[in-house]
């Protein structure tokens, strides 16, 4: 890992994090007294899988992969690490070795905390222990999520599926991905190639179902989008056009009573 430059951590930077703020001024100043900023180039490896380095680290700015080797050497994108987000905290819980490889997508700034002064977060602060415990439910969620997800024999349905899985309702309640993954990041948590992707994303923005906004991906028709993902029929005549299969779908869908 990339060498850190010597910078001041304040109190008000650490505050930035909302695990953070959550700890009393006593915590908070030993948080201070024995952490280090980190500044790490694009594609530095942070942490390695089996590795057993002990510290927590949380993300200032930047966004980082969460990734596992298959048997094959394949790598399989399990999360995408956000500014505000923590992460090492499984190995700091139970002291044993990484569970997953973690790579800078971009630039990093981060802090890390050695696993000492985590733990002391972790037990001896209620309120940061009520958050973990929610963190660890939301990520145990995820990745079962992401694994049924995986399981999808069709490619294309992986995509289809990880689009409706990642939008959000908006204002308006319009269904959107804000800050949409890269192809490349959607290629790895799907365990497909990057041109796959791009095809896929490509029939769904000739379908109409999508629409591109910058890095925004805005749902214009999630009936058909989640139409595309739940089908389980058997291949159709080749005259008949993926965009008409999926109209019939959804037709017959809202015949049917409820």
């Amino acid at each position: 890992m990339a060498q850190a430059p010597t910078v001041q951590i304040s109190k008000d930077l650490l505050r930035s994090q909302p695990l953070l703020k959550l700890l009393d001024d006593e915590l908070l100043a030993q948080v201070m007294a024995h952490s280090r900023y980190m500044n790490v180039p694009k594609r530095t490896m942070l942490m390695m899988k089996g590795a057993g380095d002990d510290w927590l680290g949380f993300l200032l700015d930047g966004k980082i992969q969460v990734v596992d080797m298959l048997h094959n050497g394949r790598e399989v994108g399990l999360n995408i690490i956000r500014p505000g987000s923590f992460f090492g905290e499984l190995s700091c819980i139970d002291r044993r070795p990484r569970s997953a490889t973690l790579v800078a997508m971009t630039p990093c700034h981060l802090i890390q905390v050695p696993g000492e002064i985590a733990r002391q977060l972790f037990f001896r602060a209620p309120a940061v222990a009520e958050a973990m415990m929610k963190h660890c439910t939301d990520l145990i969620r995820r990745m079962s999520d992401l694994r049924s997800l995986q399981a999808i024999p069709n490619a294309f349905v992986r995509v289809f599926a990880l689009v409706n899985y990642f939008k959000v309702i908006g204002p308006g309640g319009l269904e959107v991905i804000e800050d949409a993954p890269t192809q490349q990041e959607m290629a790895i948590m799907v365990n497909t190639s990057r041109e796959t992707v791009s095809r896929a994303i490509s029939e769904l923005i000739r379908l109409g179902v999508v629409e591109k906004d910058l890095r925004r991906l805005i749902i214009r028709k999630p009936d058909v989008l989640r139409a595309l993902v739940e089908t389980e029929a058997p291949p159709p005549p080749p005259d008949v056009s993926l965009q008409i299969r999926v109209e019939r779908r959804v037709q017959t869908e809202r015949r049917e009573p409820s």
